[in-house]
């Protein structure tokens, strides 16, 4: 398997869930659903808080597709 990121598929994400992980409290289920159906990810108190933190900075900087009025 190729480690490169731009030898990956990028697929649309278009919704997702986060669901407790039973075998383990310490970490978070996280289901992103896709046109290919739904990836399963599972995470850490920690790595959930640093991917909140960069998504929500990431997203003040991008532009919104929403007109503007």
């Amino acid at each position: 398997m190729s480690s490169k990121p731009q030898d990956r598929p990028a697929l649309p994400l278009k919704g997702y869930s986060l669901m407790d992980y039973q075998p383990d409290p310490t970490v978070v289920g996280i289901a992103f659903e896709t046109e290919d159906g739904p990836f399963m990810f599972v995470a850490t108190k920690e790595i959930l808080d640093t991917l909140g933190q960069a998504f929500i900075h990431k997203a003040a900087s991008m532009p919104s597709r929403e007109p503007q009025g």
